[in-house]
């Protein structure tokens, strides 16, 4: 199970770059960087292999690797394109491929073009008594090549260098990290995806800074299905990392359906109080940032849904609170939120909409589709509902707030007789 560099030398395979530099304009001060490293970290902080002067950018603003034939770069600290604060040709952007002539604005003032240049620097040749290139990897006294690893680990285990070639492998016994074809003399960037490898060059760098073990996690796409893995890296000798590749895709499914079953009625499957106040507070969060952006909440009550219990059993209740939730998803965009909050009381969440009159309207189709009898247990059961509507045209600072205006407005189309609907206006507020 052991894949070494006895079976795939090392020797002679090199990727070749093209001699490229970055021209910074960063404030008033310029800097040509040559590009001779597989991988850079740039920011402000003096850990950074490129420093920006700029306190306008993160502290480690981004990542730069080299993959195959063209450099790539990938954002630190965000994963939204508005806010990410970098950009190229113009374009916010997350991650993205660089060639020669490309502009790149990492925010406030630093700028910079990736630039073709006519001699390349010169790698620094190995130290006296180091090993060889370090794309060979070690012999042991057998002339065998060997990680001196455990057999039969359900790891894949690497080991590679600065410049991400890999030197040494273990391969793992797991059938899905199995199926990861890994070998000495290879790249890291021909095994792995560019997100991945700029977090193993990222965070071996941060393992050699502070001569500590670091993690993180990630996720491999093999067969089009997303493998997630715990990566460990800790330093191993002038320049190089052993990563401890774990595959943890189980663990991930369960912390999920956990994730879903706090998250969901059991009844219904609709989101639970809980879900739902999570995705009224994005709401909120989106119309501080953007006065464009407006939704509304509607806090549904049902009508003598006791009666139903109390005559016709909790049985025949439960199968009644099912077909209406059934009811309220019907007509809803994939981006609304409809949630059971307990017992009788529903709320829906109109994400981005145009007016006031999108969320009335929605009311007069729940109020027409309950006004349908559904049969239940070989019985005709009727429902009904009183709805209270709150639009996000007011100043709200929490969703307890708008959902309270919601509460209000329901109570004022309970009192006007019951399966009706009611905006919630200041004047109602005691």
């Amino acid at each position: 199970m052991m894949t070494n560099a006895r079976q795939t030398p090392c020797e002679g395979i090199t990727t070749e770059r093209p001699h490229l530099a970055l021209l910074i304009q960063d404030g008033q001060r310029r800097q040509i960087v040559p590009l001779s490293r597989r991988y850079y970290s740039i920011g402000y902080d003096s850990h950074s292999d490129i420093q920006l002067a700029s306190r306008g950018v993160f502290c480690h603003h981004a990542s730069l690797v080299w993959l195959g034939d063209h450099y790539f770069i990938q954002i630190s600290g965000s994963e939204n394109p508005s806010d990410s604060r970098l950009s190229i040709n113009g374009e916010p952007l997350v991650a993205g491929h660089l060639r020669p002539g490309d502009s790149i604005a990492f925010g406030q003032g630093v700028r910079a073009r990736l630039v073709a240049v006519r001699s390349a620097p010169r790698s620094t040749p190995p130290a006296p008594g180091q090993s060889a290139a370090l794309g060979q990897a070690r012999e042991d006294q057998k002339g065998q090549t060997s990680c001196g690893l455990i057999e039969f680990f359900p790891d894949l285990i690497l080991r590679f260098d600065s410049q991400g070639d890999i030197l040494e492998v273990q391969a793992s016994v797991d059938p899905d990290l199995g199926r990861l074809i890994c070998t000495a003399g290879q790249s890291v960037s021909e095994c792995f995806e560019a997100s991945f490898v700029v977090n193993l060059f990222s965070y071996g760098q941060r393992a050699t800074e502070t001569r500590s073990l670091q993690t993180f996690e990630a996720a491999i796409t093999l067969n089009r299905q997303p493998l997630f893995c715990e990566v460990r890296l800790v330093p191993a000798g002038p320049g190089e990392h052993i990563a401890i590749i774990r595959n943890i895709t189980e663990r991930k499914r369960l912390e999920q359906a956990l994730l879903a079953d706090a998250i969901r009625d059991s009844l219904t499957g609709l989101l639970n109080r809980s879900g739902f106040m999570a995705k009224a507070a994005q709401a909120i969060a989106l119309k501080k940032s953007s006065a464009a952006y407006n939704f509304a909440m509607l806090f549904v009550d049902l009508d003598n849904f006791k009666v139903v219990n109390d005559s016709l059993g909790h049985r025949v209740g439960d199968q009644l609170l099912v077909e209406i939730a059934r009811k309220f998803k019907t007509g809803l965009r994939p981006c609304d939120t409809v949630a059971r909050l307990g017992g009788d009381e529903f709320a829906i969440l109109l994400h981005d909409i145009p007016s006031v009159a999108t969320a009335l309207e929605l009311a007069h189709q729940i109020q027409q589709s309950l006004a349908v009898p559904l049969r239940l247990d070989d019985r005709e059961v009727l429902s009904s509902a009183s709805i209270g509507i709150a639009y996000s045209d007011g100043d709200y600072d929490s969703v307890e707030a708008i959902l309270h205006h919601a509460d209000v407005a329901m109570y004022r189309a309970k009192a006007a007789g019951r399966s009706q609907y009611a905006l919630f206006e200041s004047t109602l507020n005691p």
